[in-house]
Order: structure tokens, then C-alpha cells, then sequence
């Protein structure tokens, strides 16, 4: 019985990278602004032709995209150090899943290209 409740939390934490979490993620920033947007989908594409190259972990990419951005977003210490620790629990979740320690930390390094990626693009296109 504990380890199904440990398995449910974690798929809980890991569906935080998920893409339906994206897509209502974008749509709930295009409201407001329209770069938000473009950090997100620009991030994300680059993503998975990078993922497509290089096998990697795909909620781990895609969490730590939308930890950047969303935190960026807000600007707001309070709710960045929530989504650190909600991301760091994803990636907790993954290895105690089992999803492959060089699939997850690829996942992570694409993520981070990606995002940083698609913020340089985005600034040269916007400002």
C-alpha cells in the first residue's frame, strides 16, 4: 500500500513536465503578453529536436523549461523556491521510477540549453 502511494505522488510530480501542463502553461501566459509565449513555445521546440538527436528524458526538459520561464513570469522569490522544490521532486520521481539516470540528466541539460536558447532568441526578437 506505501509503495503505490509513492507511486501515485511521484507520477503526480512528474505530470508538472508534462505537455498538457505546457500547452495550459502557454495559454494562461498568452493572456497577458505576447514574448511570454514565444519563450515557451520557441524553448520547448528547440527541445524536442533536441530530444529527437539526443535520447532524453522528456518531463525533465520540459519541467525545468517552464521553471525558468514561469518563475520569470511572476518574479516572485516565494513562488520560484515552490517551483525548485516541486521541480527538484519531479526529478526525485524520475529516479525513483527508474527512468534512467543519463535519460534524466540529458533531459535536465537539454532543458537548460533549450530554455537558455530560446530566452537569447526571443530577446533579440522582441527587444
Amino acid at each position: 500500500m506505501k509503495n503505490e502511494w509513492l507511486k501515485e505522488l511521484a507520477r503526480d510530480l512528474i505530470a508538472v513536465g508534462s505537455i498538457p501542463f505546457l500547452v495550459l502553461t502557454i495559454a494562461r501566459v498568452w493572456v497577458i503578453t505576447a514574448y511570454y509565449p514565444a519563450q515557451f513555445i520557441i524553448s520547448s521546440i528547440l527541445f524536442f529536436i533536441l530530444k529527437m538527436i539526443f535520447k532524453a528524458e522528456l518531463h525533465a526538459g520540459i519541467g525545468l523549461i517552464l521553471l525558468t520561464f514561469i518563475s520569470l513570469f511572476y518574479r516572485n522569490a516565494l513562488f520560484t523556491i515552490f517551483g525548485l522544490v516541486v521541480y527538484a521532486g519531479a526529478i526525485v520521481s524520475l529516479f525513483y521510477l527508474k527512468r534512467g539516470a543519463a535519460l534524466i540528466l540529458k533531459g535536465i541539460l537539454l532543458g537548460m540549453i533549450s530554455a537558455g536558447m530560446g530566452y537569447i532568441i526571443v530577446r533579440l526578437i522582441f527587444f
